[in-house]
């Protein structure tokens, strides 16, 4: 099975027949008009699959609908949900783009040797600050050119420029 790639957030509710506003990670809503079917991701980590009963814009807003769930009511519970997709139905990436999925497990490098490893990603307010687990602590460090390098994903890297963001 492909592996699953989280692209949205659902927001609340929106009219009486149980759409619900969801709100695109990539900014893309093309690969959204045409799920059938996803998995939601609640808040405490549980994860359901759901099909996609109908799709429509109203404006600037994205509105969802999900089988189970036509009423308000009953959408109610996927809010704050995240959407996940399998990787071949995700927003098309263009030459030189990645999938911040992509990050995880790569082995942080600096001065040749590995001092770490990408556990996880959040957002920042300037970046995307990577986690990168070194001896059993997690450093947060921005995705920004001056202290990382882009990914080798042929190698399974990605290069430190400033040692000093893991006390090194």
């Amino acid at each position: 099975m492909d592996e699953l790639l989280s692209t949205a957030t659902v927001g609340r509710t929106h009219g009486v027949e149980g759409f619900l506003k969801v709100y695109s990670l990539s900014g893309e809503y093309g690969h959204l008009k045409k799920l059938k079917e996803c998995v939601v991701r609640f808040p405490d980590g549980t994860e359901k699959p759901l099909a996609v009963s109908a799709v429509r814009s109203q404006g600037n807003l994205f509105l969802m609908r999900f089988s189970g769930y036509e009423t308000p009511e009953s959408a109610r519970v996927l809010s704050g949900c995240t959407l996940k997709v399998k990787r071949s139905e995700a927003n098309r990436l263009r030459k030189g783009e990645f999938y911040i999925a992509d990050l995880y497990g790569l082995d942080v490098v600096c001065g040749g040797e590995t001092v770490g490893k990408i556990a996880d990603t959040s957002e920042g307010a300037q970046a995307l600050l990577l986690h990168i687990e070194r001896e059993g602590h997690i450093y947060l460090v921005p995705y920004l050119p001056v202290f990382i390098s882009r990914p080798d994903f042929d190698k399974g890297t990605i290069e430190l420029r400033m040692k000093e963001l893991l006390g090194l």
